[in-house]
């Protein structure tokens, strides 16, 4: 089940606005303070996601304020302290509501599994959009649907402006003073400026889609903003939840790509720690033939004197021993070269072979829809395959969910073709179809036919 999302940001001071909120009332509900709770028949204090509590949160605004006043001399000349105004935004929330009530996602069930992901990914674009300016996230339960909210304060503004806060209401402030440095009048940059924030509300409600909403298989909007009937506020909502199950799978398949990425540079650095530790033998082995060398060449000239021809015979021995040993490390050396080819031909042949075995697994798969070897279940929307070598492959390179739409197209079109068509002309095309269609399926030494 799921239904559109739904996130409201606001800003609020001191002053009580024209429907009475001010930063103690916000905070003070959100605590369920008896006396801003009269709304509720049995309030519950709210559950904790992130940070500070509500009482936090409001003495935390408060420190703000007070580290903010700048002392100031009167006219009398006796010294003053100079607070924020009370009527500016000092404090911004963020309110998001979950679609389905309350009763409907009792713990252990896949609703409410999926109401925790709900939250946990409110909390990540949260943090990522506010910073460490986001200084709580609650949860209230006694009410009927399930909802968030988060409290941000301008802890980077000497100002304490919480509507900066805001990415629209930043666009508008922008908007405006570009308008009024470009010569515009006050009344025109003003609408440039209302302009600037729809835009930049709209952008905020589609980034939030794109990194809460549709990951949580939420639509953007609801049924009656688009005038959708029942039939197509339904088909909309099974799309928000098939478009989540595939963001999942995405974000799984990818993980594991980067897993298998993660073993493959495992292995390849064992490789290169092993050509290492073989280059530094070779090395080794240099260094001692080198050392030989020089042995032989003192025991040569301390014999020189008393033995000529021996020395010379001797020397003659050590050049050869050397002459062996350095053709030894150096087909050492090309061998190991070869070995290091040979992977990274052997590395290119198996991707290389992948690919075309994904791609002609797919091939095989249209062409089993002309066969009767595959077929598309419209009531579980899945694909059947009688030939158990083809499904294996399916199954084995995880392709099932990327041939459904194909699959579907393709028997969509046969079935309006060949409605046009008599029964046997029908049949010679499916095998004239198949005929001419047969070598794409087969492999050659250059890959699948196009």
């Amino acid at each position: 089940m799921s239904g559109p999302q739904f996130l409201h940001i606001q800003t609020f001071s001191l002053k009580a606005n024209p429907a009475g909120q001010s930063v103690a009332q916000i905070l003070g509900e959100a605590a369920r303070s008896p006396e801003y709770s009269m709304h509720l028949d049995s309030p519950i204090p709210p559950r904790i996601i992130f940070g500070a509590t509500p009482e936090e949160v409001l003495k935390q605004h408060d420190d703000m304020l007070a580290a903010r006043a700048v002392e100031i001399k009167l006219k009398n000349g006796k010294s003053a302290k100079r607070g924020v105004r009370k009527d500016r935004h000092t404090l911004l929330t963020a309110v998001a509501s979950y679609p389905i009530p309350r009763e409907q996602i009792a713990i252990g069930s896949p609703d409410h599994t999926a109401y925790l992901q709900w939250v946990e990914l409110n909390k990540r674009w949260l943090q990522a959009q506010f910073g460490d300016q986001l200084v709580s996230i609650i949860e209230h339960e006694d009410e009927a649907h399930p909802h968030i909210h988060a409290f941000v304060l301008p802890l980077n503004d000497e100002a304490c402006m919480a509507r900066r806060l805001n990415p629209a209401w930043a666009a508008k402030e922008d908007a405006e003073r570009l308008a009024k440095e470009s010569g515009h009048p006050a009344k025109a940059a003003v609408k440039l400026g209302n302009r600037a924030y729809k835009a930049a509300g709209r952008e905020l409600q589609e980034h939030y889609y794109q990194n809460v909403g549709l990951p949580a298989g939420l639509t953007k909007t609801g049924p009656k903003r688009e005038r959708l009937s029942r039939a197509q506020w339904k088909a909309r909502k099974d799309q928000a939840r098939r478009d989540a199950k595939l963001h999942s799978d995405m974000a799984e398949r990818v993980e594991r790509i980067v897993d298998a990425e993660d073993d493959l540079e495992k292995s390849m650095r064992h490789k290169a720690e092993e050509l290492a530790e073989k280059l530094a033998l070779v090395d080794q082995a240099q260094r001692e033939a080198e050392e030989a060398k020089r042995r032989a060449t003192r025991r040569a000239r301390q014999v020189v004197d008393a033995a000529r021809d021996e020395a010379r015979q001797l020397q003659h021995k050590v050049r050869e021993e050397l002459a062996v040993r350095s053709a030894e490390m150096e087909a050492a050396k090309a061998d190991l070269k070869q070995q290091e080819l040979a992977f990274e031909l052997e590395k290119k042949r198996v991707v290389k072979r992948v690919v075309l075995d994904v791609a002609g697994t797919t091939v095989r798969v249209l062409l089993g829809v002309f066969s009767g070897v595959v077929r598309f279940d419209p009531e579980r929307s899945s694909i059947e395959i009688s030939d158990p070598a083809l499904a294996k492959s399916v199954d084995d390179y995880g392709i099932m969910s990327y041939l459904e739409k194909p699959v579907s197209v393709v028997l969509s079109a046969w079935h309006k073709l060949s409605a046009f068509l008599p029964r046997a002309d029908a049949t010679q095309l499916r095998s004239d179809l198949l005929e001419e269609l047969k070598p794409a399926s087969e492999r050659s030494e250059r890959g699948y036919e196009p």
